[in-house]
């Protein structure tokens, strides 16, 4: 009898958990900004990148850089020069996002998760 509670329990959890997933994934997809963007962003490198080598991304993107995130691979940028999201990409950026209703260190995971599933999609 106690088994039984205990898989509802795990089924009840492991249904609330995909269903947050993909919520997460419909915001973070949404979220995402077009190559034309400007203005402050966060932009989500590939994690274990060294952040010398961010740092440089970022200059040549011509971003001001805001804030690190709080993880090595997530900036807060900022730049009124038009195209500053595509610039960002282009410069190994693996998703540049705006105004996330959740804290930059998730949204940085999930950005991250994002980029790859996009990157696998034709």
């Amino acid at each position: 009898m106690r088994s039984t509670g205990h898989r509802l329990a795990l089924a009840l959890f492991l249904g609330v958990f995909a269903v947050w997933l993909l919520g997460m994934a419909v915001v973070m997809r949404h979220a995402a900004l077009g190559p034309e963007a400007t203005g402050t962003m966060l932009a989500v490198f590939d994690p274990g990148t060294p952040e010398d080598e961010i740092f440089a991304s970022l200059t040549r993107a011509e971003a001001r850089v805001v804030r690190q995130g709080g993880l090595g691979f997530i900036w807060v940028v900022s730049g009124e020069e038009p195209g500053l999201a595509g610039r960002l990409e282009r410069e190994g950026a693996l998703g540049v996002y705006r105004d996330l209703p959740i804290s930059p260190v998730i949204a940085g995971c999930f950005g991250y998760a994002d980029a790859k599933v996009a990157s696998l999609m034709p």
